[in-house]
């Protein structure tokens, strides 16, 4: 018998920084359902006999474009023949090299995609199949393993905040917080800020938990995140440091010249990237989806020009939100729970049919459909302040109806029998039914009689209430 001794070289692995927080893992390591094979893990088939080992942690950001994955040892009897080797990890099929090395991009992404980024030590079991011509029958062998790797990531604060002429030039100050999307942070690194301007110079810097600790600790400012480019040099894109790196200051400057009415700042700190916008809203969006078979462009107002747009809608299935009542150009999509962009992505999720309040906010890129569940009446002309009388939605009219006798006296609309949005005149007129406001409306006066109520609520400026004697 003729022993054959194969083995594969270790990759060296450096230390990376640990992440700030502890994590409870979700995603527990399971085996996957491999097919079996005959002659079972490491059998004695006719004097051929297989075992692996697997290598210590691998961590991704000390390891070349290849990695080794495992040592093995083989024995073959006289005159057999290895044929090949495949390996699995977490029940994939990955690429090994004549010297038994895996792509270090394909290992990454496949531990990316099971458990996310976080630069945290995980497990893949993996199974490596070696295949031979014994006596000139075909023979299979496997062994299992479990592979120790850990995604190569940057560090990435939970909270990031704007100093500077938006706030204060104070490292401790946080009263300007970018916005996340509570998702773990290694899965989505991306934090806005939007601010208002007037024309001007606007100076800022971004703050961590680690510029805070270090100003804290000792006074020091180096820990505080700058443009890279140097301060001042930015571009509206570039990338991102810590000004202990950039050796001065390194702060943003914007200039404002009758070109802006806002400032929003994206940062994506896995690759340490910003973009700068100078931001005009206009006074209407629309959206526009299945509820209409795709033909049909429904208002969102922005009364205050200040990006949150607000409507209120049938819905049925998805939809999407775009500029222009008459063209598509710049439309923007679904990007994730709550989130848009203009990035060709999906339509928002399907929504179950139903009157909606449809809330768009372009300052940090969110949207939020609400379900009314109802609108009713409430007052002294429907018996008294705590008692609603329901109003149905017609899709026919498109207007919220009941066939009902009132007192003399005065009214409200409110949404889901609370006081939260409620609508009432608009400009303190109880008598104009025509121009109805959720921006503490008035009371309508009302007089005695059996009415048709038809309550149509579009958006601001488009709310009216018909009354049609009986």
């Amino acid at each position: 018998m003729k022993k054959f001794a194969l083995y594969t070289f270790l990759l060296s692995s450096v230390a990376f920084a640990a992440c700030e927080e502890d994590y409870d893992d979700w995603a527990a390591p399971q085996q996957p359902p491999y097919e079996e094979i005959v002659g079972g893990e490491g059998a004695d088939t006719l004097g051929f006999t297989y075992q692996a080992m697997a290598v210590p942690t691998i961590d991704f950001a000390s390891v070349g474009d290849s990695v080794v994955l495992f040592t093995d040892s083989l024995t073959l009897p006289e005159g057999s023949e290895l044929t090949t080797y495949e390996v699995l990890v977490d029940g994939v099929e990955i690429s090994l090299s004549a010297d038994k090395k895996v792509s270090a991009a394909d290992l990454q992404g496949i531990l990316v995609n099971k458990y996310g980024r976080r630069p945290v030590e995980r497990e893949l079991p993996t199974r490596i199949f070696v295949y031979a011509t014994v006596d000139g029958v075909a023979q299979t062998l496997y062994s299992d393993i479990t592979v120790v790797a850990k995604p190569v990531a940057p560090y990435i604060s939970n909270t990031y905040y704007l100093i500077g002429a938006p706030s204060q030039w104070d490292v401790q100050c946080t009263t300007l917080p970018f916005l996340h999307s509570g998702k773990d942070i290694y899965d989505d690194p991306v934090f806005t800020v939007t601010f208002p301007v007037a024309d001007g110079e606007y100076w800022f810097a971004i703050t961590d938990d680690k510029s805070i600790a270090a100003n804290t600790e000792s006074g020091t400012w180096d820990m505080v995140l700058g443009c890279a480019e140097g301060n001042g040099n930015n571009g509206m894109e570039g990338g991102i440091a810590r000004r202990a790196e950039i050796g001065d200051d390194g702060s943003w400057k914007v200039v404002v010249a009758g070109d802006a009415r806002f400032v929003r700042m994206t940062i994506n700190m896995m690759d340490y990237t910003y973009k700068i916008e100078k931001l005009n809203f206009g006074e209407f969006i629309y959206e526009i989806g299945n509820e209409s078979g795709w033909s049909t462009s429904h208002a969102l107002r922005c009364p205050n020009f200040d990006g949150k747009y607000q409507g209120y809608y049938w819905m049925d299935g998805e939809y999407k939100f775009k500029p222009n009542a008459d063209n598509w150009d710049g439309d923007w999509e679904n990007d994730g729970e709550g989130k848009i962009a203009d990035n060709g992505g999906p339509n928002m999720p399907g929504l179950a049919a139903g009157f909606y309040q449809i809330d768009v906010n372009l300052a940090d890129m969110t949207y939020a459909a609400t379900l009314v569940e109802s609108i009713s009446i409430i007052g002294t002309a429907n018996g008294n302040w705590d008692t609603d009388t329901d109003l149905t939605y017609n899709q026919a009219t498109g207007a919220w109806e009941v066939t009902t006798t009132l007192n003399a006296g005065e009214m409200k609309f409110r949404m889901n029998h609370d006081w939260a949005i409620s609508w009432g005149g608009a400009n303190g007129d109880g008598t104009n039914y025509g121009d109805l406001t959720q921006n503490n409306g008035a009371n309508l006066q009302v007089a005695a009689g059996t009415y048709l109520v038809q309550l149509y609520i579009q958006h601001e400026g488009a709310n009216k209430v018909v009354l049609t004697a009986q």
